[in-house]
């Protein structure tokens, strides 16, 4: 059946199994019977340490069945182990996770970077006359647009924006940390900045470079696991007006 924790009380089985990620969390099951009419009080609560794993802690407990008297508990720990992951004194796991993920997004044509050539003016300019055509005073016909003189780029934002065109797909950029801590990120000052990623990200070019987009902290168990993410800008980069460092 399985040895007593606390005799007459808590029961734990042989049945456990824990596991060990890429970045340092710890994760898994243990299985434990007590009596029926003892369940209210002896259910494990949130983070509680396991009996001998003592760097595990609760992450979630399942009511798994009943045989006779007996309750069966299925649950669940999460945690690191410090000294074994050559954690440092701040609490944190020096093995980390590194992901690079690529999508797209959807950004409007206007911005699109063959139109920096073109001056602010030039570019409201062809906007306005591509959606809101000068039409004459009764209002029953578009009247055709003077291109006279017009910038080659400039046309083509104009026939391009004139034909229902109004967005483009640019390429997205994220690359993001994952690790664990016995306690939750601290060092939050540069979320919203210009940054340099952690890890080794991919080489980047054309005046690119990498902002400081936010942080994920789950509470799992006996430990936090999180994840820190940058995202890559288009060409040119981050205007630093807005993103670079605040006093």
């Amino acid at each position: 059946m399985g040895r007593l924790i606390h005799p007459g009380e808590l029961i734990a089985t042989p049945n456990f199994n824990f596991t060990r990620d890429q970045a340092g969390l710890w994760t898994g099951t243990h299985e434990f019977h007590c009596p029926k009419n003892e369940l209210a009080r002896l259910i494990p609560g949130k983070g509680e340490r396991h009996h001998f794993l003592e760097f595990l802690g609760v992450s979630e407990v399942t009511i798994a069945g009943l045989a006779g008297n007996l309750v069966r508990l299925v649950v669940g720990y999460a945690g690191f182990q410090a000294s074994f992951e050559r954690g440092d004194e701040s609490g944190e796991s020096d093995l980390a996770e590194y992901t690079l993920t690529l999508s797209t997004s959807e950004e409007p044509v206007e911005t699109f970077s063959e139109y920096d050539s073109l001056s602010a003016f030039d570019i409201q300019e062809a906007a306005e006359l591509a959606r809101n055509p000068p039409k004459p005073a009764d209002g029953k016909e578009v009247k055709e647009v003077d291109k006279t003189g017009w910038d080659p780029l400039k046309v083509r934002l104009f026939d391009d924006l004139r034909s229902g065109l109004e967005a483009y797909r640019e390429p997205r950029v994220i690359w993001t940390k994952r690790w664990v801590s016995d306690a939750r990120p601290n060092n939050l000052n540069r979320i919203g900045e210009i940054d340099t990623p952690e890890g080794n990200p991919p080489p980047v070019a054309a005046g690119r470079n990498w902002m400081n987009v936010g942080v994920v902290s789950r509470e799992r168990g006996a430990v936090f696991e999180n994840e820190l993410s940058w995202e890559l800008s288009g060409r040119g980069g981050w205007n630093a007006f807005y993103y670079g460092e605040q006093e």
